[in-house]
């Protein structure tokens, strides 16, 4: 798909006027539609949200109000913009214009250009940026992990049809919106032919993927990303970025996706630009427990009791876990940190071990620190 703020830079538009509906310029397009109907007849065909309708307006020559009558009604549909060329018209009526203002549905006017030549560039234009869409399904299997050898490997060959002896899987998760990310990374490829041979970018789940292929001399995965996102022209200190070891078997594919994955999350969590596989530490088991429902009750029964506690008694147990955590569970640190008697943490301590179930339990100290991080990833995703 593409957005039709995209149409400007075509070649056989250059011309291109926008004359209405400004603000739906970020509308995405999936298909380019010729509209040509019988003008004896109002019924117009089926047009879908995200197509970009062409006209001449041939069949409304010298009546504008069948143009003005059959436009709203287009636009009414729910269509991604309109694309008029000024064979007929040299302008549209101003009911037209004021409904494309007020619907956002971006209107725009060309001459000299055969309309058939813009349909055709449009269309290659969106297949062009097929390869950022379309693999959701394969992506969401793959992760799964549940797939046999053989179907692993058919969804990869869907994915890289030319293969590679080794790859690495990239995630970038931007702090903002994925389009510009896409966008700058779709101009780079597009300029590189060499380049989009051996790197491919999928959308999903509101991170980009990026499947690069690596050769005998390719360097770290941090540097390796940099690189590719400098040439971009895109800031990675702005994304956070996960880097997935390299990988040589096909069926390895849905492991270097949890890693690159795992460590944008990470990344993004603990306010680093990148994190590498090597470099998840815990996170490597606790984003996999964040997806297990009955792990993730545990977790909040738990947290739910020392609340609840705190809420009833005005304590401060759920502060005290957190910095006993985050100070590696050391008694004497945790208490300079809340500026409190080392006998207090250790009477705290026992208080949530108790809530917790896990009293004269050796385990207590590891459990505590994967319940406070466990729900750190619980709420920055909004699962708490």
């Amino acid at each position: 798909m593409i957005r039709l703020k995209e149409l400007f830079r075509l070649e056989h538009l250059k011309h291109l006027r926008l004359i209405a509906g400004q603000e739906g310029l970020e509308r995405t397009v999936t298909a380019a539609v010729l509209l040509e109907y019988d003008s004896s007849r109002m019924e117009l065909p089926d047009f879908y949200r995200g197509d970009l309708v062409v006209t001449t307006l041939a069949y409304a020559r010298g009546d504008s109000q069948l143009v003005t009558n059959s436009l709203l009604a287009l636009m009414n549909q729910g269509i991604a913009g309109l694309l008029v060329k000024t064979a007929y018209f040299a302008e549209l009526p101003a009911a037209v214009v004021n409904m494309a203002n007020k619907l956002g549905t971006p209107l725009f006017l060309f001459d000299e250009t055969y309309i058939e030549e813009v349909i055709l560039e449009v269309t290659e234009l969106i297949r062009g940026k097929r390869h950022f869409a379309g693999y959701e399904q394969e992506l969401d299997a793959l992760v799964r992990g549940t797939l046999t050898a053989d179907q692993i490997k058919e969804k990869v060959q869907r994915i890289d049809p030319a293969g590679a002896r080794a790859y690495r899987i990239c995630a970038l998760y931007p702090q903002e919106r994925l389009i510009a990310l896409e966008e700058k990374m779709y101009a780079l490829l597009c300029s590189d032919e060499a380049l989009a041979q051996g790197c491919i970018c999928m959308e999903w789940r509101r991170m980009l993927i990026v499947l690069m292929h690596e050769d005998g001399d390719a360097g770290s995965g941090r540097e390796r990303i940099k690189d590719l996102l400098s040439r971009a022209q895109i800031d990675h200190e702005a994304l956070s970025v996960g880097v997935s070891g390299i990988r040589t078997e096909q069926t390895a594919f849905g492991t270097a996706l949890n890693e690159a994955v795992y460590g944008a999350k990470a990344a993004k969590l603990t306010q680093r630009s990148i994190v590498c596989a090597k470099e998840l530490g815990l996170y490597a088991y606790l984003f996999p427990m964040s997806e297990n429902a009955f792990v993730c009750s545990q977790c909040r029964d738990q947290l739910r009791r020392i609340r609840e506690y705190d809420s009833q008694n005005r304590t401060s147990l759920e502060q005290t876990a957190k910095v006993y955590v985050s100070e590696r569970m050391e008694i004497a640190a945790t208490a300079k940190a809340l500026f409190q008697h080392p006998n207090t943490v250790r009477y705290r301590l026992t208080k949530i071990q108790k809530l917790m179930e896990l009293e004269d339990d050796a385990l207590f100290a590891p459990m505590l620190s994967l319940m406070i991080n466990l729900s750190r990833i619980l709420e920055e995703e909004g699962r708490t």
